[in-house]
C-alpha cells in the first residue's frame, strides 16, 4: 500500500472514531427529547417575509386558514418585501377570509441589515401575540402547529426550534437534501436536549417576544445575510442556555419543497456559507465529524476501483 492508501484509512480510522463517539452521544441526548404538554392558551403572532412570492404564498395561507387554533388568539403578518410580481395580491384576496392576516408593505431596506431580518424585525414590531411563530412563503403548515408549537412553551423555555423537513421528489439531489437534513434535525434536537442549542431552521421557529426584545432583535448579526434562526438562537441561548428546546412531534413539521436544481442549491449553500462561520464550535465540530466521515468513505471507494483493496 501506498502513503495514500495510508493516509486514508488513518483519516477513516480518526474520523470513524469521531463519528462514533457524536452518533452514541446523539442518541443518548434523542432519548431525553420530548414534545412538552399544554401550558394554556397564549397569543401568537405568526410572522412571513415574503418577497417575490405570488406562486407560493397562496398555498402558505391556505394552510394558515386551517389551523385549529382559536381564532382570535392568533394572527398572521406578512412583510411583503419590495415585491414586484403581485404578492401583495394574493394576500388581500386571503385578507378577505382571514380577518386576523395583516400585510405589512416593506418599500425599502435601511443600509446595514440583511432585507430577510428587516421584513421580519418590522413583523416582530407590529405583533400583538406573546410568542412570535416564524416560517417562509414556500412551507406548508399543518393545522396543529400553532397549538402544538404554542404548546411547548413551558416555564423555563424562551424558544423552540420545530421540524422543517423537504417533501420527497425525483432525483438524486432531492434524496441527499431530505438525508441531510434528516441528520441536522437529530443534531439540532441532540443539543438542545443537552443544554446547548446549535442550530435551527426559521421555517419553523418560536420564540418568546417579551425576550426577543430585551435582547435587541438580531443584535450586532443583523447585517448577516442569513441567520434569522441559527443566529437568533445562539443569542437566546447565551440569555439562558436551557431555555432552547426542539418540538418533535410529527403534527408541527412544516414541510417545503427541496432545491429542484443544482443551481438553486448551491445558491442556497452559499447563502448558508455566509453564516457558518458565526457558528459555535460544537455545531463546526459536529459537522466536519459527519461530512468528513462520509467524504472519507467516498474516497475510500474510489480508491478501491484503482488498487483492489484497501
Amino acid at each position: 500500500m501506498n502513503i495514500i492508501t495510508h493516509l486514508v484509512i488513518i483519516s477513516a480510522f480518526v474520523t470513524g472514531t469521531v463519528y462514533t463517539l457524536a452518533l452514541l452521544l446523539v442518541i443518548h441526548a434523542l432519548r431525553k427529547v420530548h414534545s412538552g404538554g399544554s401550558c394554556g392558551s397564549v397569543s401568537v403572532s405568526v410572522i412571513i417575509a415574503a418577497h417575490n412570492e405570488r406562486s407560493s404564498i397562496g398555498n402558505c395561507l391556505a394552510a394558515l386558514a386551517m389551523q385549529d387554533y382559536p381564532p382570535d388568539l392568533w394572527e398572521v403578518l406578512v412583510a411583503d418585501d419590495r415585491s414586484d410580481d403581485g404578492t401583495s395580491e394574493v394576500i388581500r384576496r386571503f385578507q378577505s377570509v382571514m380577518k386576523n392576516l395583516a400585510c405589512i408593505t416593506i418599500e425599502s431596506v435601511p443600509t446595514g441589515i440583511s432585507p430577510k431580518k428587516h421584513a421580519l424585525a418590522e413583523a416582530i414590531a407590529r405583533a400583538h401575540g406573546k410568542i412570535i411563530l416564524q416560517t417562509d412563503a414556500d412551507c406548508i403548515p399543518p393545522p396543529a402547529w400553532i397549538s402544538g408549537m404554542s404548546g411547548r412553551f413551558e416555564p423555563g423555555v424562551d424558544m423552540v426550534a420545530g421540524i422543517a423537513p423537504y417533501l420527497p421528489g425525483r432525483g438524486i439531489l432531492n434524496s441527499f437534501v431530505r438525508h441531510e437534513y434528516l441528520w441536522n434535525a437529530g443534531l439540532s434536537a441532540a443539543s438542545a436536549a443537552l443544554g446547548h442549542a446549535t442550530h435551527a431552521s426559521g421555517r419553523n421557529l418560536a420564540f418568546r417576544r417579551d425576550v426577543f426584545e430585551k435582547l435587541e432583535g438580531y443584535g450586532s448579526k443583523k447585517s448577516v445575510l442569513s441567520g434569522d434562526d441559527t443566529l437568533l438562537l445562539q443569542r437566546f441561548r447565551a440569555h439562558n442556555p436551557s431555555s432552547v428546546v426542539t418540538m418533535p412531534a410529527r403534527g408541527t413539521h412544516v414541510y417545503t419543497g427541496a432545491p429542484g436544481s443544482f443551481r438553486p442549491f448551491i445558491r442556497q449553500r452559499i447563502r448558508h456559507m455566509s453564516t457558518g462561520k458565526y457558528f459555535d464550535h460544537m455545531h463546526i465540530v459536529l459537522g466536519i465529524a459527519v461530512y468528513g466521515f462520509h467524504a472519507i468513505l467516498l474516497v475510500s471507494l474510489m480508491l478501491s476501483c484503482f488498487y483492489g483493496v484497501l
